[in-house]
């Protein structure tokens, strides 16, 4: 029986652990009943409820909202859905009426009859926190639009996040507003690192970040170190491929010699040479690798167990890539004679000229290192982090996919070896000053596919980041191809619309059994809400996210030019771009 109680929407029927289903009231108008001005949204999936405990009121989900005769009985609440309507909720806290404090999970559970009632915002007021010097906005409730949605700042931070959501549901916009909310929240000393693939961000942010592209030129333009590389992945990039063991196995060896020799020479390293490997993070001259190959697999000689006889007419030039110049070797047993690697190496040699040459990977040459001045990692990985800004954005797109994934691979690997390196009461990074890698695209460096220094470095941090002060920020179109070990490492899950069976099926999973009814709303989400859980949340919630403002470079394409007079495409730039400048050098 109904009360005189004007927040009162229903009474307890049937209490199973956490699940209790709810009679609504005969004389309730609706589901959204009309309180001081307000409809208050009680049949949305995600509101919250109250059920009043002596001291103390439980806060529970709706989850599940039915009709009598219209919804088949689900056992084994079927014999206590014989009302006219009816709502299923979770229970998920209790709120102390003495103290007005909030805490997760119930030591008292209702009795039947007991009266049902929707929450007001100042009762949400209580269990959500305001935006504070702790917690970050990331919107409002959807079922209470004045009651913000905040997460705690440092949890959303350390214990690693995901933002998930398919194609179109605002997920780019939903990470800028996150890095806006710390940006305009007092955060100026942020140490955020955004990794961004397809050049959305800059715009959403600019003026509060470093922006570095890798097609940019002077300050702005983004440098990973080609040497900071294992010999292989160098190959990789700059050839295509890893050639014959043979050419391999020289390769190497020339990349190791050239590793030591600058050691040997440099002012700021006191390494023993000896311990020094083709992998070790340590400048070389790529170039004079390569004209070693080229000139070996072109040499001739005069005698051919000896290299003073080398039969070269011009000796070209490494910086520009000017290969030496030789005799042909000569028919039958005369002189010249093919050298002992003559063509050995095939066309490898040819490739890595080219690789070395295009433009689109002119950011992986710099900087060069000097033997006489300064580490020039210390400067990289400054400038990778925004030096002094907030944060810092690196553009990659506009370069070969490969070479852009690994060149991510290195960021990761050596913002993390030197969050783990530096003190505690130094004024370095991690533990003295956490670091939030958002990761755009994460499937891209997580999975099966990816270059195995990327994967390593993004799981490694995954991994063990929480304990060094280095977060994830994952931000993904299909969850489904996240490694499970990586989403489960996330303390806190956005997920927004999702269309994919499959996909919706990765975040039920990964969210708590007592709210997992949640996950059924994923597909009908509008742009720019989504469910937000975890370690961060106070509760599981159905939350509108702020827009961002500036928005970022995310927007669909408009068809207004559809109507202009019709022209022929301007394609030729686009085809220089793509393909890239090879000039050759002359004399």
């Amino acid at each position: 029986m109904a009360s005189t109680d004007p927040t009162r929407i229903g009474e307890v029927r049937q209490v199973l652990g956490a699940t209790v289903t709810v009679a609504l009231d005969s004389d309730l108008a609706g589901t959204t009943p009309i309180y001081r001005g307000r409809l208050q949204r009680v049949g949305q999936i995600g509101s919250l409820v109250r059920i009043p405990q002596g001291p103390v009121d439980l806060v529970a989900t709706v989850t599940q909202v039915g009709i009598a005769g219209f919804v088949a009985p689900l056992e084994p609440t079927a014999a206590t859905r014989t009302d006219d309507r009816w709502l299923e909720v979770q229970l998920l806290g209790a709120i102390e009426r003495g103290t007005q404090r909030f805490e997760r999970g119930v030591g008292v559970y209702p009795g039947l009859e007991d009266p049902v009632h929707f929450t007001t915002p100042q009762e949400l007021a209580v269990v959500f926190p305001p935006p504070d010097e702790n917690h970050l906005r990331l919107g409002c409730l959807a079922a209470a639009e004045e009651v913000p949605a905040c997460v705690d700042a440092s949890r959303f931070v350390v214990r690693h996040s995901a933002v998930v959501g398919s194609t179109g549901s605002g997920k780019t916009s939903a990470v800028a507003s996150i890095l806006q909310g710390f940006v305009r929240g007092g955060w100026q000393a942020s140490n955020i690192l955004v990794i961004d693939p397809h050049g959305e961000y800059g715009p959403a942010i600019e003026g509060k970040a470093t922006i570095r592209s890798v097609l940019a030129t002077g300050d702005d333009a983004l440098q990973v170190p080609f040497w900071a590389l294992p010999a292989s992945e160098i190959l990789r990039i700059f050839a295509g491929v890893s050639g014959s063991s043979t050419f391999s196995t020289r390769y190497t060896e020339l990349v190791t010699a050239a590793r030591r020799s600058f050691v040997e020479t440099a002012s700021w390293l006191t390494l023993d040479p000896a311990a020094v490997t083709a992998d070790t993070p340590i400048p070389f001259d790529i170039r004079s690798v390569w004209h070693e190959l080229d000139a070996e697999n072109h040499e001739t000689r005069e005698v051919v167990g000896d290299r003073g006889t080398v039969c070269r007419t011009s000796a070209g030039d490494p910086k520009t890539l000017r290969p030496a110049i030789h005799k042909p070797y000569a028919a039958g047993n005369q002189a010249p004679f093919k050298g002992p690697f003559h063509g050995t190496h095939g066309t490898m040699p040819d490739l890595l000229r080219l690789g070395l040459s295009n433009p689109q990977l002119r950011f992986l040459l710099h900087p060069e290192g000097d033997s006489d001045g300064d580490d020039p990692l210390v400067n990289t990985v400054q400038s990778w982090l925004g030096h002094s800004a907030p944060v810092s954005v690196l553009d990659f797109s506009g370069v070969p996919a490969r070479a852009a994934d690994v060149a991510i691979g290195v960021v990761l690997n050596l913002v993390f070896e030197v969050a783990v390196r530096c003190a505690t009461d130094a004024a370095g990074i991690g533990r003295p000053s956490p670091v939030l890698i958002v990761l755009e695209e994460a499937h891209r460096y997580l999975g099966d596919e990816a270059a195995k220094l990327t994967r390593d470095s993004a799981n490694r941090i995954a991994r063990e980041g929480r304990k060094y002060g280095v977060g994830l920020l994952l931000v993904s179109q299909r969850p489904t191809e996240l490694p499970d070990t990586a989403l489960a490492q996330c303390g806190t899950l956005v997920a927004l619309r999702l269309s994919n069976s499959s996909d919706q099926g990765v975040v039920r999973a990964a969210l708590p059994d007592s709210i997992a009814g949640l996950a059924s709303i994923l597909p009908s989400l509008r742009t720019g809400e989504g469910v937000v859980s975890g370690e961060a949340m106070v509760l599981p919630a159905h939350v509108l996210l702020d827009r961002p403002d500036p928005r970022p470079l995310a927007d669909d394409p408009v068809l207004d030019p559809w109507r202009d007079q019709p022209v022929v495409p301007d394609v030729s730039a686009a085809l220089a771009a793509w393909r890239g400048t090879y000039e050759v050098q002359h004399d």
